[in-house]
């Protein structure tokens, strides 16, 4: 015999939620607006950072050597090419003077100055001259390092920082090249062999 019972069985009672899965699943709902604000905010704070990071640290700043030409030679107060440069290297035609807040401003009044835009900057570059080391002024304008020789046109005998009063650092038969900033005399003198 089957102890199995013929009534019908019923099925049991659905069970209800708990009362904390109900309030979880309106949670979210209340709270919808709160995810995408966070995702916002964070990549805001991500993306200025590192605009920030990239231009405080790969940003040109006074006292850099650099390669400096005009985009287009036919309008040298265009956009410019610059690029760094090791303030040895031969390459290495200009250094930063000095950074401008802005493209009206002007650069400093003593000293052989380039005002140029590269990119979104304005810089006031000045010829990368060295102690020792002789020149030659290219059609730019531009002093160009070359070999010294008998021949050389530009030497720089002797550079001095500050501001010493004029006429009393460079030797004899030199002649004095002045910037205000950075505070610098070059003495340029004529390659005389060795």
């Amino acid at each position: 015999m089957s102890t199995e019972s013929t009534d019908p069985v019923e099925p049991p009672d659905a069970v209800a939620p708990a009362a904390t899965e109900a309030e979880t699943d309106e949670s979210p709902k209340k709270n919808t607006w709160l995810k995408p604000v966070i995702v916002a905010v964070l990549a805001v704070v991500l993306i200025g950072g590192g605009v920030w990071a990239f231009t405080a640290l790969n940003g040109t700043k006074a006292g850099d050597c650099v390669s400096a030409s005009p985009k287009d030679v036919d309008k040298p107060d265009g956009d410019w090419n610059v690029s760094s440069q090791s303030c040895g290297d031969t390459a290495a035609t200009h250094r930063v003077a000095k950074v401008l807040a802005n493209a009206e401003d002007p650069c400093p009044d003593e000293g052989i100055y380039e005002p140029v835009k590269s990119g979104g900057d304005s810089l006031c570059l000045m010829p990368n001259l060295a102690e020792g080391n002789c020149y030659t002024s290219g059609d730019d304008g531009a002093f160009k390092k070359e070999a010294c020789t008998t021949e050389s046109p530009v030497k720089i005998v002797k550079k001095v920082d500050g501001s010493p009063e004029e006429g009393t650092v460079c030797p004899e038969g030199s002649s004095e090249l002045r910037f205000s900033e950075p505070a610098s005399v070059y003495c340029m003198g004529v390659h005389e062999g060795s």
